[in-house]
């Protein structure tokens, strides 16, 4: 009798071993899966921070080849074009784009790209024949286009008369919305969804109402700039938007800008004057009011830092005057 009582308490303390065992060996797992969890999140935060860091370090070091830009000597032996610094300050003195530069900075890098603003259409100065060229080159269903280029005149316009096609303040897709024709310039590109008849595949890019795929516009404008277009940056697409232009003088722009060398990423890339752009393409010389080459005043530069395939973006734009480079635009955020 007491040798089975004794062997039940055995039993029973076993039992409520086994099972603190079991409880322990569940609360160590889940610690130690917390504990990787948690250093995970740890470990992506810091290299988010570090990108960060890289894509503002990015941001800054465009601002120094600016600055420089201005002051650099463009007779310098060629020997000072092994130096990046120097040789990317020159091709920006000249108007030219700086694109992919790369710097590796600890555990990441950062990448960079410095492009004049007038490699985009000013959206306040678009006249309505440059208008249905952009609109074009973004294959906008053409029944859309006078609509769409009415509405943005109206919107920008300083008066209240409604233009064709055009929608003032009294528009009931407006009334509808709560919300004013601006009768102003625009600041940002986005704000041209407030205008009727604008919409995310049309700036953005996507499928259009018939289907179709629609490139987006947004890519081809800027509010900044005297709306004269940068021979030795703006894309096809851009200078398509010249009324009167041909394709083969587009493609003879785009050519020439590797310089006399045919090389691009040397000091004679570029157009150093509009009239050597004429010479050298032999485009037609009623379109000259069009172009500059070396306007600079407004750049955009976009940078990213990587650490480790975690990404952080900064986008901006910079006012160079003088001897000192503003900002007036700056968005930064994670990149995917």
């Amino acid at each position: 009798m007491n040798r089975g009582r004794c062997g039940c308490r055995r039993g029973g303390a076993l039992i409520v071993a086994l099972w603190v065992v079991v409880i322990l060996s569940m609360l160590v797992g889940t610690l130690a899966f917390e504990m990787r969890i948690e250093a995970g999140i740890t470990s992506q935060y810091r290299k988010r921070v570090k990108a960060a860091a890289l894509a503002r370090a990015g941001a800054e070091y465009a601002r120094m080849l600016l600055l420089k830009s201005r002051r650099v000597d463009p007779t310098a032996e060629e020997s000072f074009d092994e130096d990046p610094v120097y040789l990317n300050s020159m091709l920006l003195s000249r108007g030219v784009a700086v694109t992919g530069l790369e710097h590796e900075m600890g555990d990441g890098k950062f990448r960079l790209d410095i492009l004049p603003e007038g490699s985009r259409r000013n959206v306040n100065r678009l006249q309505p024949a440059e208008w249905r060229e952009l609109l074009r080159q973004a294959q906008v269903p053409e029944d859309l286009w006078e609509e769409l280029i009415a509405c943005a005149g109206d919107w920008i316009d300083a008066d209240d008369n409604t233009k064709p096609n055009g929608a003032e303040s009294d528009d009931a897709f407006y009334r509808e919305r709560g919300y004013r024709v601006k009768n102003g310039p625009i600041d940002t590109i986005d704000e041209l969804l407030l205008v009727k008849g604008f919409s995310e595949p049309i700036l953005f890019g996507g499928v259009g109402p018939d289907g179709e795929p629609m490139l987006g516009i947004a890519q081809w404008l800027t509010t900044w700039g005297d709306g004269r277009i940068n021979a030795n940056t703006a894309p096809f697409e851009v200078l398509m938007s010249i009324p009167g232009i041909a394709e083969w003088e587009a493609d003879a722009i785009i050519e020439g800008r590797a310089g006399l060398d045919g090389v691009a990423g040397t000091r004679d890339d570029g157009y150093s004057s509009v009239d050597e752009m004429l010479a050298r393409t032999g485009i037609n010389p009623a379109l000259r009011a069009y172009f500059s080459v070396r306007d600079v005043r407004f750049v955009r530069v976009t940078s990213r830092g990587e650490v480790q395939g975690v990404r952080y973006g900064v986008w901006a734009v910079f006012q160079v005057e003088g001897g000192r480079v503003h900002t007036i635009f700056w968005r930064e955020e994670v990149m995917p």
